[in-house]
């Protein structure tokens, strides 16, 4: 039996299921859209907040994202080195970082966007602009604050 034909049934009214499947799905196409570009999308997050959050201190930028600190400290570190990030230290703390985009950064977030937005829509292709509300609006509800 070939995987294709495997019945998945008793896992299809399973949101967990069913959401890591459409996630698989999205991540693949942005991986084959902008992977050869060094984009992931880890890292077009990490853009995205911060332009919408400059000079945000390193931890609320992991708890935002839901990344361990130390996984989050590696990939500022990989983006800071491509010139995408700056981390200044908080006067407030010392032992804090501020972090903000680079004008790099920002250009090849403002580059990118209207390609991942387009990716995005080309995945949900099935979906209708209503269902595509919809479904970003019931995700954005079992998601936490």
């Amino acid at each position: 039996m070939s995987l294709a034909t495997l019945d998945v049934s008793p896992l299809a009214g399973h949101v967990g299921f069913l959401l890591r499947l459409a996630q698989q799905q999205v991540f693949e196409a942005f991986h084959h859209s902008f992977g050869p570009a060094g984009l992931t999308p880890a890292r077009y997050s990490v853009l995205a907040l911060l332009r919408a959050n400059p000079d945000v201190p390193q931890a609320r930028l992991a708890e935002a994202l839901r990344i361990k600190p130390p996984n989050l400290a590696v990939l500022l570190s990989e983006m800071e080195a491509a010139g995408l990030v700056e981390r200044r230290v908080d006067s407030s703390n010392r032992r804090a970082n501020l972090l903000r985009l680079t004008p790099t950064g920002r250009a090849a977030l403002e580059r990118l966007t209207p390609d991942i937005l387009a990716m995005e829509q080309a995945v949900a292709h099935r979906l209708n602009p209503a269902e595509y509300a919809t479904l970003l609006a019931l995700l954005g509800k079992m998601t936490p604050p």
